[in-house]
């Protein structure tokens, strides 16, 4: 029987490549470089993590683990479940629709509005920012638009209206996962992707763009399947570096065996080669919904764009 390891010495003063107490890695953590940049986050569900509760031993949100990544810099987590690409240009500031109020209002400041776009009102968004300068918050939850204002006795008159979360994406870096709402829109998906991606401070730099994974929906030579692969196409040759293929990553032997789901096996399961033939994602990666990822294949995902941030010297 081995005897009991020796205790390791703890290491002298000015051995390593500088006299600073602690390795390079825990001396950036406890002292970021200044010039580290936050990360904002758009999409719909799939980036808000529905389903992440399914399948692992704990809840996987894509935004904690990103945090964990990137820590101690801030990362702003403003996917909302439901919301189509253009939703998220009105959060990012870009489309400032002008706002007409409806007749009523109720004790806690919420007026009807009209918006003079085709934008829906769609799923929990809440966004706020201010009506010529009547600050307040965006509301579509109820499934109609309604703006309720800060100051419940403020008077709401016709206007445009603009993000505030404009402010905190400003000198940001970008992850977006846009569009798979409204998919079949593939020219419009491409443009309004192309709209976030320039309004970085520096465009070629400063966003990954996220590809579309296909659900039980999407099976190949469906119509949103096509459409999932020409976005996905598309912008693979136009981002390069700078777009995470995760059609690939959830359908290919290199993704399936990478190590946050390697225990699984995936590729022993009748399932997956079943899922695969179709062109769909393996169901032990995908929700109960089979619209969202579970927990694994949140994990999944996160490695891969953890990945690629530190391939582009992000983190």
């Amino acid at each position: 029987m081995p005897g009991p390891l020796s205790p390791v010495a703890p290491a002298e003063p000015g051995t390593g490549s500088d006299s600073a107490p602690g390795t390079d890695a825990s001396r950036h953590l406890l002292n970021p470089a200044r010039n580290a940049h936050p990360i904002t986050l758009w999409g719909s569900s799939s980036m808000s993590s529905e389903g992440g509760a399914e399948g692992t031993p704990r809840p996987i949100r894509i935004h904690e683990h990103l945090a964990l990544a990137a820590a101690p810099t801030p990362v702003h987590a403003f996917g909302v479940g439901a919301t189509q690409s253009g939703h998220a240009l009105l959060m990012r500031g870009l489309a400032r629709p002008r706002i007409s109020p409806d007749q009523g209002t109720d004790n806690s400041g919420a007026v009807p509005v009209h918006l003079d776009t085709d934008l829906p009102a769609f799923g929990p968004l809440r966004c706020p920012g201010e009506v010529d300068g009547v600050a307040g918050t965006l509301d579509a939850t109820s499934g109609s638009w309604q703006f309720v204002t800060d100051d419940a006795a403020a008077s709401l008159r016709s206007g445009t209206f603009r993000s505030s979360l404009a402010e905190v994406a400003d000198g940001s870096r970008q992850v977006l996962w846009l569009g798979k709402n409204n998919i079949l829109q593939v020219d419009t998906v491409l443009e309004h992707t192309q709209r976030m991606w320039d309004a970085a401070a520096d465009p070629a730099n400063d966003t990954l763009v996220l590809g579309h994974w296909p659900t039980e929906h999407d099976a190949a030579g469906s119509p949103t399947g096509e459409a999932l692969t020409a976005v996905n196409s598309a912008q693979k040759q136009r981002y390069g570096a700078h777009f995470v293929d995760l059609q690939s990553l959830l359908l290919s032997e290199e993704g399936l065996t990478a190590p946050p789901v390697a225990h699984l096996r995936l590729l022993e399961q009748a399932s997956t080669h079943e899922a695969i033939e179709r062109g769909v994602t393996p169901p032990l990666l995908v929700a109960t919904d089979h619209i969202h990822l579970n927990g694994w294949g949140n994990l999944l995902v996160s490695w891969a764009i953890v990945r690629r941030m530190r391939e582009l010297v992000w983190l």
